[in-house]
């Protein structure tokens, strides 16, 4: 029983010191990269943004192009680089996958200015290429510039050489092939490799017209309509021609992505119908349409929008403030006050020697206009002390004294409390102050 038991436990301990079988490593790991931002002429491009789909990190290329940053990557999904112009984070310019190869990679990105440059300029570039179809090479093939005359023809590796520019498309003709239509951006992409070109056969597979999977422009249709607005220039000729509607072009899109005979369905402007076939024409490769999840050729129509931008709305001039030359509000006067005048009597305080008589030496009395222009002072004249006491007869006329004197009679003397009665009865005149006794 010992035994049994002793082997168990060796079992056990075995058990828990084997390493655990099947178990994986860390699915997600960081990776560094170093893409650096070019144009098509080799300058560098400074401030160009880079967002990896699903994450809100922005990375910007500094004076030398370069973007330098790490990203977590996952063996079971690829993730996605998108690049945009500092004036427009809203609209994708270029996406480019975050695998091995593009840890250190250099891509091409031309600004509206710079094609403008070297338009005007008339700037050539020698641009190499390689023509295969189902991986073989086709030789004997044309190359050329349209508009210019130039042309040239692929070798036996199918590999061929040629000057081009950044106004010109260069179309290639094989024989049993679709044409194929690209610009020199297309090239420039690796300027140091042949840029490989992939040749569809002319009727070799049927066209579908409804499938399972439709093909789809890789973004979708809002990063299409992006790409569109910039490449044709969409707004610019609206505004320029003054038209406005929507170019509807149709094309195949073959096993392999690629877009072949673009035709015209419905047009609107000579200029505007040529800039929208151009745009189609070298647009990149589309995800390819799919048929009981079999690669199949399918015929797709889009429309290419024209639209005049809209106008700025008027910005209104902002009021400016008057000001006014008296700024102190004057209160306003009732009417019916400048009926009369205010007078202000001032009373002094008496003082410890308010009995003496030399206190009422003087009464002032302000006397102040409604209009507030004017005050006035009167002063009154204080009473003596023998007019307060003594009240003199009023002289008579000269006639009645004479009567008085003919017929004998005489004035009564006032004793002295018909004095006082009669000081009593005396109306004191307004704003003087008489002193009693």
């Amino acid at each position: 029983m010992k035994h049994l038991i002793y082997i168990f436990a060796g079992l056990i301990c075995c058990l828990i010191t084997l390493p655990q079988v099947g178990a994986s490593p860390l699915e997600n790991k960081k990776q560094r990269f170093r893409i650096t931002v070019l144009n098509t002429g080799g300058e560098p491009q400074q401030g160009i943004i880079l967002k990896v789909a699903g994450y809100s990190s922005e990375y910007i290329s500094d004076e030398q192009g370069l973007i330098d940053f790490e990203q977590s990557i996952d063996n079971n999904y690829v993730r996605t680089a998108n690049f945009y112009f500092p004036t427009d984070k809203n609209r994708t310019i270029k996406s480019l996958r975050l695998d091995e190869a593009a840890q250190d990679t250099i891509i091409r990105i031309d600004r509206p200015e710079d094609l403008a440059r070297f338009k005007q300029s008339g700037k050539t570039l020698l641009v190499n290429g390689v023509l295969k179809e189902g991986g073989k090479p086709i030789p004997q093939a044309e190359i050329s510039i349209q508009g210019t005359g130039k042309r040239t023809f692929s070798n036996a590796q199918g590999e061929f050489s040629i000057e081009a520019d950044y106004s010109h498309l260069i179309m290639i003709r094989a024989e049993r092939m679709e044409n194929k239509y690209l610009d020199i951006e297309s090239f420039l992409q690796n300027p140091n490799q042949p840029l490989e070109i992939r040749m569809t056969k002319k009727g070799a597979d049927r066209v579908y017209h409804v499938v399972e999977k439709m093909p789809e422009y890789p973004g979708g249709m809002k990063a299409f309509f992006n790409y569109i607005r910039r490449k044709a220039h969409t707004t610019e000729l609206a505004e320029k021609t003054q038209k406005e509607g929507a170019v509807m072009i149709q094309f195949i899109v073959e096993k392999d992505g690629s877009i072949t005979s673009p035709s015209i369905v419905r047009g609107l402007d000579a200029r505007l119908d040529t800039a929208a076939l151009d745009a189609i024409i070298v647009m990149p490769d589309w995800i390819p349409a799919q048929e009981h999840g079999v690669n199949v050729r399918c015929k797709y129509s889009v429309p290419v929008p024209f639209k005049k931008p809209k106008p700025a709305p008027p910005v209104a001039p902002k009021p400016t403030p008057e000001i006014k030359k008296d700024s102190i509000a004057i209160p306003s006067v009732p009417a019916d006050s400048l009926a009369q005048d205010t007078v202000l009597q001032v009373i002094p305080m008496p003082s410890a020697d308010s009995l003496m008589t030399d206190t009422l030496a003087t009464d002032t009395t302000l006397v102040v206009s409604t209009d507030s222009t004017s005050v006035q002072k009167e002063t009154v004249a204080p009473l003596s002390t023998s007019e307060a006491t003594e009240v003199k007869p009023k002289k008579r006329n000269f006639l009645v004294r004479f009567f008085r004197w003919l017929f004998g009679i005489k004035d009564k003397e006032n004793t002295p409390a018909e004095s006082k009665e009669e000081k009593t009865s005396e109306v004191v005149p307004e704003g003087a102050i008489q002193k009693e006794e």
